[in-house]
Formats: C-alpha cells, structure tokens, sequence
C-alpha cells in the first residue's frame, strides 16, 4: 500500500489488517485478508482517496463487529460491559443473613431476635435482592435509583409490605457502613466479606439484581435475573415489571 504523497490507494492481491484486543492474559492477533477481487493476478488497482477510506473504514467495521461478538466473554469487564437478564423462573437458594441490630430494619423485614436468619423469613412475598460491592463504579452510580426504587415501594400502600429490598455486600462490614452512610440508603445491607453467598448465587460481576418469591410452602423461586449496570432505568417501568413477573397484580 502506497499513500506517499500521491493522494491514491494502492491495494495488492491481499489486504492484510492486524487488529490487537488486550485480553486477561495475552495480546490477541487477528489477521484478516480480503481477497481484491477488483484486481487481476500479478496487477495493482489505483483507487482515489475516498474510495479507498471508504473501503478501509468497511473493513474496519467488520472487524470490530466481529472481534465484539466473537470474543466478548474474554475481554475484562472494563472494556466490554456486558448485561445478562433473565426472567426464567427457578428454584433460589437457601442461606443465612445475620438479623440486623437496628429495630427499624427488623420491622421492615417482619423479624426479631439476634443471630442469623433464612431469607425465605422475611415478611414479604416478593423480595428484590441486589448483590453489588462498594468499589464498584456501577454499583456506585446505582446506589441513587435503588434508593430511589426503596421510597417508590415504601409510597405505595398497596406494595410497601409485599416487596421488600435488600442488599447483599461483596465487603467487610465497615466499608458497608460507609456506603450506607455515603449514599443515604435505608434498606437493610448484609456483608458478604468471604463472598460465600456470591458464590452460591453464582454471581459473576456487580451489581447483579435478583427478584425473588417467597411461596406460602417455604420455598423459594427466582422470577428475575439481572446483572451489569442499569443503562436505562426507569423506576416505575421496573417495578411494574415485578409485580407483573411476580403476578402480586
């Protein structure tokens, strides 16, 4: 390819591009050649500049859609941001949360005494769990529209004693406290230093949202499934989505 001061593009039999994607462990190569078939064998085409750029940014754009569909699962979370919902329903497991020593956190979850408690004794049919950690960038800026979702409930006399929210936090208990002081959130946060829940959930990045159903049989099943940052959040929209999945209209 010549483009010393001539304004043209000279494109040979094959057009060789190298695109480089950091991964977690290696640089990947991808090489792709295009065959001209707007050449003959053994000859060069002249191009003008714009249709040479024109057929260069083309290529470009294959590429890049490809790399993306290709090999998003390898790519950190920095650089791709991926978004998984579901809304299949399945059975939610079982663990224990440490009962809160603040009464009013008590009351608005229907338990007493100290100790640990299971979920599924939360007073409430529908219950929204968000699973997030405070050095997360999108937990961060989430924190306001899920105090937000909180006091959208809490206004409804119709929903403040069927949905209930909690959040459960991949840190100690004092970077817990600081991000319910930092971001004024008044729904009860369990840490989750060792991440045991997390992992029991099968949490792969935060926040991840889950809305769960508390049956009258003591199980528990999982209508929702959300993880990675809410692009368009909508609080109205979102919660009606709950009550229609979890069928409390």
């Amino acid at each position: 390819m010549d483009l010393e001061g001539t304004g043209k593009q000279f494109i040979s039999d094959t057009y060789e591009l190298k695109l480089f994607l950091p991964t977690r462990n290696d640089i990947i190569i991808k090489k792709f050649k295009i065959n001209n078939h707007l050449a003959k064998e053994g000859e060069a085409m002249k191009l003008s500049g714009s249709q040479g750029s024109t057929i260069f940014f083309f290529l470009i754009a294959i590429i890049l859609l490809w790399c993306v569909s290709s090999k998003a699962q390898a790519l950190p979370n920095s650089l791709v941001k991926i978004s998984l919902a579901s809304d299949k329903k399945t059975p939610f497991p079982v663990f224990e949360l440490p009962i809160p020593q603040d009464d009013a956190q008590k009351n608005y979850l229907g338990i007493s005494g100290s100790g640990k408690f299971m979920i599924r004794q939360i007073k409430s049919p529908v219950i929204i769990i968000e699973v997030f950690s405070t050095d997360c960038p999108y937990c961060q800026s989430t924190a306001p529209l899920v105090n937000e979702l909180y006091l959208a409930i809490q206004a409804r006399p119709d929903l403040k004693e069927k949905i209930k929210i909690i959040g459960i936090v991949n840190n100690g208990t004092k970077k817990v406290y600081l991000f319910r002081a930092r971001y004024k959130v008044s729904f009860p946060l369990f840490p989750d230093q060792d991440g045991a829940i997390s992992q029991k959930l099968g949490i792969k990045r935060t926040p991840t949202f889950f809305g769960v159903k508390n049956n009258d049989d003591g199980t528990m099943e999982k209508f929702y499934f959300k993880t990675g940052k809410f692009w368009f959040w909508n609080v109205n929209r979102f919660l009606e989505k709950i009550i229609k999945l979890s069928k409390l209209e």
